[in-house]
């Protein structure tokens, strides 16, 4: 069709074909503006990515703090320790105390705790509170008891005092008849690191000074079985070897208690008893 026409029929033809691309362009106009629209409505992919993630991180966040009231809750529950080995433990302090002490004894000891009681396998269990909840003591229970010494009965001798029946070995051993034994020697030097250290005793130190002891001694007896006669000597070897396994038996034991301290010494005793026979 020509740009130019003096023809009114072309002229409105030419027209009504314009006017309807000019409709049509519109249309598309406006639909491409709708989906313009909606799709600014959508967030773009990263966006959601990172929504996302956010809330993936406060999900965590959540359960690790459920988690942590769950464990603080547990660790309410558990016991420190079984009630029946605190008191054990401060009957075996009494004892070893006492240990120390050539002419003292300690007939009581009174006790009182504050912590949280709950049930811990056959018994009761004790958890002492942490310090840094001291502001907050909720719950707690005072435990009192008495650990007591029970007397003999009549016509029995009491265990000596650990530390006399180590003068005891002591003098025996200075007699010139053993002193000439280097073993003899090295059995007076351990009584003196003792005696040195008594501010230091604990169940595992005077076990460890016994053990010394028992193996220097039994080299005394050999020594001893050469010089006097053997039958002589094997009461004081017997005894010897009590006391050498007793130590090595209370080695392995998780939790001793004033008994095994008391059996020490008495071991310690009756092999020095054993050792004066042997005196010219």
């Amino acid at each position: 069709m020509p740009l130019r026409t003096d023809s009114l029929a072309q002229a409105r033809t030419a027209y009504g074909a314009l006017e309807a691309r000019a409709q049509s362009a519109e249309r598309r106009a406006e639909q491409l503006q709708a989906l313009v629209t909606e799709l600014r409505k959508v967030p773009p992919a990263e966006v959601d990515v990172v929504a996302l993630l956010r809330q993936r991180i406060l999900d965590l966040e959540a359960e690790n703090i459920r988690l942590r009231t769950q464990l603080d809750q547990l660790a309410q529950l558990k016991t420190d320790l079984p009630l029946q080995n605190f008191v054990a433990a401060m009957g075996l302090a009494a004892a070893i105390g006492e240990a120390s002490m050539p002419d003292r004894s300690i007939a009581s000891m009174t006790t009182k705790v504050q912590a949280y009681l709950a049930p811990a396998g056959q018994g009761v269990g004790l958890r002492f509170q942490q310090p840094e909840l001291g502001a907050f003591a909720v719950g707690l229970s005072t435990t009192a008891f008495e650990v007591a010494k029970i007397p003999p009965a009549a016509g029995v001798q009491a265990p000596r005092s650990l530390y006399a029946v180590l003068q005891d070995k002591q003098q025996v051993l200075a007699d010139p008849f053993f002193a000439r034994f280097a073993a003899a020697t090295q059995v007076q030097v351990k009584i003196a690191e003792l005696f040195a250290n008594t501010g230091a005793w604990n169940f595992a130190y005077l076990l460890q000074g016994a053990a010394a002891m028992a193996a220097q001694e039994r080299e005394l007896a050999k020594l001893l079985a050469q010089q006097v006669s053997p039958g002589a000597v094997a009461a004081y070897a017997a005894a010897v070897d009590a006391l050498a396994a007793l130590a090595e038996s209370l080695a392995g034991k998780a939790n001793p208690v004033a008994g095994d301290v008391l059996a020490l010494a008495s071991a310690l005793d009756l092999a020095t008893g054993s050792l004066k026979t042997l005196l010219p």
